[in-house]
């Protein structure tokens, strides 16, 4: 479904409301990897680094300068993506609009102004971090079981991943909807074949660096349209 995204996107005229928020990742990943991360936290650290060796020990400092920098660049890919949803958020509620004009003739949301897409944008963020937090620290006690700790609790982490995910690409519609946080689990167990089809694609592509610069807009539009497709007539009904 991300694939198809990008022919439907062609076919209601909304590839342009998706490049912008492409771009808006790609900058802020460049500004905070090099003011930020790289160009500021990671050269403390090499400087600290530096001055405790002796010479012969300048590898490690090399060494070490490679793994903060590619540790930092996948942070700033997660940390621009995310903030890139933010801003672009107006970007995102025209392309559900556009798709509700041509699925929902007659049903589609109430507009939302460029304001209140990004106040809801930030309250969905708030709301999410807060149960990531949760899931996390479910996560790391299962992993005390005895024996089967370890495998319980990775699967958990996975599948608490996989509901995030979901939960990301299918928040513009459902938010525009003002569909809570319980409605939308109920949602995605009634519909749970094409939700783990959607997952599967989305979780691997939504995690890696430069991929998601492209893959999260994308999943974004294909979490619209799963909307409309699966949910929509499960709400009405």
């Amino acid at each position: 479904m991300p694939f198809e995204a990008w022919g439907e996107l062609k076919a209601i005229r909304g590839r342009r409301y998706i490049i912008i928020p492409i771009l808006l990742n790609i900058i802020l990943a460049i500004l905070i990897f090099r003011y930020g991360l790289s160009g500021w936290i990671v050269q403390i650290l090499v400087d600290l680094l530096d001055a405790r060796l002796d010479a012969g020990w300048q590898w490690l400092v090399s060494l070490a300068n490679v793994i903060f920098n590619v540790v930092a660049f996948i942070m700033v890919s997660v940390i621009a993506v995310r903030v890139g949803t933010i801003i672009g958020s107006p970007f995102y509620g025209l392309v559900a609009e556009r798709i509700d004009d041509k699925y929902l003739a007659g049903e589609s949301a109430p507009h939302v102004t460029v304001l209140q897409s990004i106040r809801n944008a930030l309250w969905y963020e708030g709301r999410k971090l807060v149960l990531v937090a949760l899931l996390s620290l479910m996560g790391f006690v299962l992993e005390f079981i005895p024996v089967i700790g370890v495998f319980i609790g990775s699967t958990f982490v996975l599948v608490s991943l996989t509901v995030v995910v979901l939960l990301d690409y299918t928040d513009v519609p459902l938010s525009r909807r003002g569909i809570l946080f319980r409605q939308r689990f109920a949602l995605f167990r009634r519909y749970l074949p094409e939700i783990l089809g959607f997952a599967v694609i989305m979780v691997p592509l939504s995690t890696v660096p430069i991929v998601n610069f492209v893959a999260v807009p994308l999943g974004i539009t294909a979490g619209a349209l799963l909307f409309v497709k699966y949910m929509k007539p499960t709400i009405a009904s």
